[in-house]
């Protein structure tokens, strides 16, 4: 949400390059209004800057630390080379997010016939949630501070439709490592590879071949108590029907998407 609000020092911003000199480049802030930074060479990399176009062009994009703010001179100085690969990611996410909760708010004001009202309730969310994604999280979680909010019921109302519309389209994984050791040496193949075609068919999860005895069981669902559901019936399916074999699950580590609106939206 741009504001014209002054950023907080060693706060992240995205800044786009406007103007190069000898002495570095200057920039302009879009989420606060096009408000304009310096970016000094000595901030730009930790080696020799022997050109300083080898590491900026005009109108490139980049995400920079605010290291010097003169409330007096009302300048801003801000640091490139202070800024880690892993924060400039997680920054861009957040401002690309941030971008789209904006489109997507504009829509529901317009669906729901108050386009003349969107700066007032652009406004009303700057000051009552600070951003959109904290408007769209709190909606999300149907807190106290978004029931009493003074948005109109049908912007309140049309926002939670996309978002249970968003939630139910989601599906949560899970993955297990299966230990199936036969002690059946003469038909107990056979049994297994049978016994996985019908866990496969009837309980709609995964299966596939690790290595002796090993074997990868995903499975999917509308939250992850179902998808745990499925799995669980699945070793009770294989255990009853290969009698003279262990089944063994081991629940796998996988990178888990975090319950918030940024997998919602």
């Amino acid at each position: 949400m741009e504001t014209r609000n002054l950023p907080k020092i060693n706060s992240l911003a995205i800044a786009e390059v406007s103007k190069i000199t000898r002495f570095g480049a200057y920039c302009k802030l879009p989420e606060y209004g096009g408000l304009e930074v310096f970016l000094p060479l000595r901030e730009i990399s930790s080696g020799w800057i022997k050109n300083i176009h080898e590491f900026l062009h005009q109108n490139q994009r980049i995400v920079c630390k605010i290291i010097y703010i003169d409330n007096e001179k009302k300048t801003i100085d801000v640091s490139l080379k202070k800024v880690t690969p892993k924060d400039s990611k997680e920054k861009i996410n957040t401002y690309n997010l941030e971008r789209r909760l904006t489109n997507l708010f504009n829509q529901i004001v317009k669906r729901s016939k108050l386009e003349s009202s969107l700066p007032k309730l652009t406004e009303y969310v700057a000051n009552e949630f600070g951003s959109y994604t904290n408007l769209f999280y709190s909606a999300t979680n149907d807190t106290d501070q978004f029931k009493n909010s003074a948005l109109p019921e049908s912007v309140k109302s049309e926002l939670k439709t996309i978002i249970e519309s968003n939630r139910k389209k989601k599906r949560y994984p899970v993955s297990y490592i299966l230990s199936i050791n036969t002690q059946n040496f003469t038909s107990g193949i056979t049994e297994l590879n049978k016994a996985l075609s019908e866990a496969q068919a009837k309980k709609g999860v995964t299966i596939t071949y690790i290595s002796a005895p090993k074997y990868r069981m995903t499975a999917e669902g509308t939250d992850y108590a179902d998808a745990e559901k499925k799995i669980s019936e699945t070793i009770k399916l294989l255990q009853s029907k290969l009698k003279d074999s262990t089944v063994e699950a081991e629940k796998e580590k996988l990178k888990k998407e975090k319950e918030d609106i940024m997998n919602l939206i």
